[in-house]
């Protein structure tokens, strides 16, 4: 089929550098990037905005690229940005994952704890608050001015949580499903982003989350964030309906969750499943930990893309492919019968302390779950330095 045009909108955020790390390689869709600085590092395809976010003449400005750029996808990475848009009927449904609905309701924290107060099980996780209206606020004791603020929008005044920090990165499937819960320690957080993050393991995300999933009717990727009262409580921070800024964490256990939204956004049925590979990361220098000798590796749509990333491994490295015509690699290449499966050939070969790398989840799936060996795809080979 031929590659469906994505456009990441503003792809200079954090979101926006996931997207593009989740999708560079491949072949089915094309990737497209726009925001307000003159130039991005990452996106060749690159459209500079004129209009603010805030504007009606930014709602004008997309709705132009999606015509004039043929876009299929918008992925809006900015969760102003994702609600605005969600709410334009003529871009409505170019936006994978929830409902407009949904979106506008997780927007504000006052609807969303208002929704979970309403659920028995979810309700004493709701932090006390007290929303504050526009006004002015000041001391109850001093004189003057002093200490006073004049409070320009709707406040949110809540309990202070003092103790651990924790995001849970969701998918649903379309039928409402959570088929995938990964709940992660935000060790080092840097302007409201997990710099560093730590996998852990209780029951309770995952029942925190499929309770979550019965009041906001999720679909797509979208996470939760918690935080210990004084008590040691878990209570609410924010949900969203879109990707956590630190959730490559998912894509480097084998999790991509922004090609899993595209793909059910174009009705494929999802599978998930996390090889556990890494259970921490640093967000600006991710890295596997794995002892590998021998690397397996697709030709086609996988090998031209990583061959220099190869070549610097100095690891031996084996080409296997279905191709049914002789392809150009300095490696060793086998070439796989339409009756035979890759786990079969790997398994032959005896070459235990091995990585696969493929773009095929198929192919993936079936080398990890029969030949115990990591298997991952092109956008992570990097990680493998």
């Amino acid at each position: 089929m031929n590659p469906k045009n994505v456009l990441s909108v503003p792809c200079a955020t954090q979101i926006g550098v996931e997207q593009y790390l989740s999708l560079r390689f491949n072949k089915a869709f094309k990737l497209m990037g726009a925001a307000h600085i003159e130039k991005d590092k990452l996106y060749k395809d690159y459209i500079k905005l004129n209009h603010s976010i805030n504007t009606p003449e930014f709602i004008e400005e997309i709705k132009y690229l999606v015509q004039q750029r043929n876009v299929d996808i918008l992925l809006p990475s900015h969760d102003e940005v994702l609600y605005i848009l969600k709410n334009v009927p003529e871009l409505e449904n170019l936006i994978p994952g929830s409902s407009k609905e949904t979106i506008n309701i997780c927007r504000f924290k006052s609807k969303t704890y208002q929704k979970l107060s309403n659920h028995p099980y979810l309700s004493p996780r709701v932090p006390a608050y007290q929303l504050i209206s526009k006004g002015f606020l000041k001391p109850d004791k001093g004189q003057g001015s002093r200490g006073s603020l004049k409070i320009e929008d709707t406040y949110l005044h809540c309990e202070y949580l003092p103790g651990e920090e924790f995001t849970i990165d969701c998918f649903s499937n379309n039928k409402g499903e959570v088929i995938h819960v990964n709940p992660r320690l935000r060790k080092i957080i840097i302007n409201g982003i997990s710099e560093t993050t730590s996998i852990v393991k209780n029951p309770i995300f995952e029942k925190i989350a499929s309770h979550i999933s019965e009041v906001l009717k999720f679909k797509g990727s979208w996470f939760f964030q918690l935080k210990r009262d004084k008590n040691d409580f878990l209570k609410f921070l924010e949900i969203a309906p879109r990707i956590g800024g630190g959730s490559n964490i998912n894509r480097l256990n084998g999790v991509n969750l922004t090609l899993s939204d595209l793909y059910q956004h174009e009705e494929f049925n999802i599978s998930l499943f996390s090889q556990n590979l890494v259970t921490e990361v640093n967000r600006k220098n991710p890295k596997y930990n794995l002892k590998f000798d021998t690397i397996f590796v697709d030709y086609d749509d996988t090998f031209t893309y990583i061959e220099d990333v190869l070549n610097s491994l100095n690891k031996e490295v084996i080409v296997i492919t279905r191709s049914k015509v002789k392809v150009n690699t300095p490696y060793k290449t086998i070439y796989v019968k339409d009756s035979q499966t890759k786990s079969e050939i790997i398994n032959s070969l005896n070459k235990p302390n091995s990585v696969f790398i493929d773009d095929s989840f198929k192919e993936r799936k079936d080398v990890f779950l029969n030949c115990y060996i990591p298997s991952i795809t092109p956008e992570e080979t990097n990680y493998l330095t």
